[in-house]
């Protein structure tokens, strides 16, 4: 039975994530616990469900119904992934979440000058973070020692999309906009001729001898896997706050799950962009893709992007109103 009240902690002040890898998740004295077995010692440890957001189960890792029953009753967000982190995410349809929201969208999503007017508001946040965070984590990450490129790019996005006609506008935009910070991010480690490749995998850094290649390969398979990640935490956000996943703003009103890229669109460059270049170019770990998740999940919980998520929907909200809102 389910437990009554609902979650006991708001997303916005939970841990962000979790993520496992060949690891048996169960129920043990109402605990919600994983079990790790190496070199045939198991290891036990607490999932800490009541304070957490998300939940991703990586490749070889299986889940109790009892174990699923209780991350619902926390409105823990569920997302299975695969290699290189594409997600399968899953939601307790059996608890109850408020429509507000969703009815706040409803006629954003049906009228398209008003999509385009939530959509300005979420490319809006976009810059600002990239200039904010984004900087900050290039400075610590990267020592970069400026982000006068950056600037100038978010700068000159931010006047583009004033002057937009529709979302089909926007989108040319937003696509100048990302290559312009490739390019940036690429010229601070001295990967001038990195290329975005969606979809690398590990086979394709195998057949390159070139050492740049090789990074640039890397970069591209750790941005899939971080943008995967960002995508699961937009989708928690989402599902919180009641607002169906496929009531897309501008990522194509048919795309399945299309409001999750509008939503991350807001962070996960931001986030994603500078430790992937770090990481793919500083080769420190012998599994570079662990490196990376696990920083990047510590980065969800440093800079509160539950919560910077959760702020980004309201402003878009108020933008597809007539209203103004405060950039975060």
């Amino acid at each position: 039975m389910q437990r009554k009240g609902g979650p006991r902690l708001l997303i916005t002040d939970r841990e962000g994530a979790l993520y496992l890898e060949r690891a048996r998740v169960h129920v043990e004295g109402g605990r919600i616990v994983y079990t790790i077995t190496d070199d045939e010692n198991a290891r036990e440890f607490n999932v800490p469900h009541v304070n957490l957001a998300v939940l991703f189960l990586g490749q070889g890792t299986s889940i109790t119904q009892e174990a699923m029953r209780l991350l619902g009753e926390e409105h823990v967000h569920l997302a299975v992934t695969g290699t290189g982190g594409t997600p399968m995410h899953m939601g307790a349809l059996t608890t109850y979440t408020a429509t507000g929201h969703f009815r706040r969208l409803l006629p954003i999503y049906r009228d398209p000058a008003l999509s385009l007017k939530a959509a300005i508001a979420v490319m809006n946040h976009r810059t600002l973070r990239m200039t904010t965070i984004g900087g900050q984590i290039a400075a610590r990450e990267l020592r970069a020692r400026q982000i006068d490129g950056l600037k100038a790019a978010g700068a000159k996005f931010e006047i583009a999309l004033k002057g937009c006609r529709d979302v089909a506008q926007l989108l040319g935009y937003e696509g100048e906009y990302s290559k312009a910070c490739y390019r940036e991010f690429g010229g601070m480690v001295g990967l001038k001729s990195f290329r975005r490749n969606a979809g690398a995998g590990p086979s394709d850094e195998e057949r390159i001898d070139d050492p740049e290649a090789i990074c640039i390969a890397l970069a591209n398979r750790l941005i899939d896997h971080g943008n995967y990640l960002c995508y699961g935490m937009s989708g928690a956000a989402l599902w919180a706050l009641g607002i169906p996943p496929h009531m897309s703003i501008f990522h194509g009103k048919t795309r399945a799950g299309g409001l999750v890229f509008d939503l991350a669109d807001s962070f996960k460059d931001a986030l994603v962009l500078p430790l992937a270049f770090a990481v793919a170019t500083g080769r420190k770990s012998d599994d570079p893709e662990k490196q990376f998740r696990a920083r990047l999940i510590e980065i969800f919980d440093d800079y509160k992007i539950l919560a910077k998520a959760v702020d980004t929907v309201e402003a878009m909200l108020l933008a597809g109103e007539g209203k103004s809102a405060t950039v975060d």
